[in-house]
């Protein structure tokens, strides 16, 4: 009995104590059936009194054991509880940084499109004056062709008159 109660207190041997108590209640059980069958009924109800001793010491220690189990049970579901607590509010944090990146990123988006549009824009504009700026060469180009051309009448009809 000694021994199953050391085993009781002791945390980390909750788990061999089971067997250790049905172990204990098979012998309470062949120590009432050896009590029963004595002879002499002074020996008889002796015996039987600590049979019945015994048996409530044990229902004790089965009690207890239940007792530590449950809290065992109660511990290692809080800690389950905890676990999944935490992997919880990691996965909120993750969601969050997540959401800010997606927030981010579409923010980022719209900028890329602003810059884009102002880049056609700027290409229209660049287009456009570079075009006339093809206008202005080639008149430019017809102008120095009539100049000459002129300049050309001019030397002639000048040869000519002197």
């Amino acid at each position: 009995m000694e021994q199953i109660k050391s085993k009781l207190q002791s945390k980390n041997s909750v788990d061999g104590v089971d067997e250790m108590l049905k172990q204990g209640e098979d012998l309470v059980k062949q120590m009432g059936l050896e009590a029963r069958g004595m002879d002499d009924a002074v020996v008889k109800r002796d015996l039987l009194s600590k049979v019945k001793e015994y048996k409530a010491q044990l229902a004790n220690l089965r009690s207890e054991y239940e007792l530590a189990t449950l809290t065992k049970i109660d511990n290692d579901n809080y800690n389950t509880s905890s676990s999944i607590v935490d992997a919880r509010s990691t996965i909120r944090s993750q969601n969050e940084t997540l959401l800010n990146a997606r927030s981010a990123i579409a923010e980022t988006e719209g900028v890329a499109m602003g810059i884009t549009e102002d880049l056609s824009r700027q290409r229209e504009t660049m287009n456009s004056a570079h075009g006339r700026v093809n206008e202005v060469s080639n008149m430019a180009e017809k102008g120095d062709g009539i100049l000459r051309g002129m300049l050309r009448r001019n030397k002639f009809w000048q040869g000519k008159l002197w």
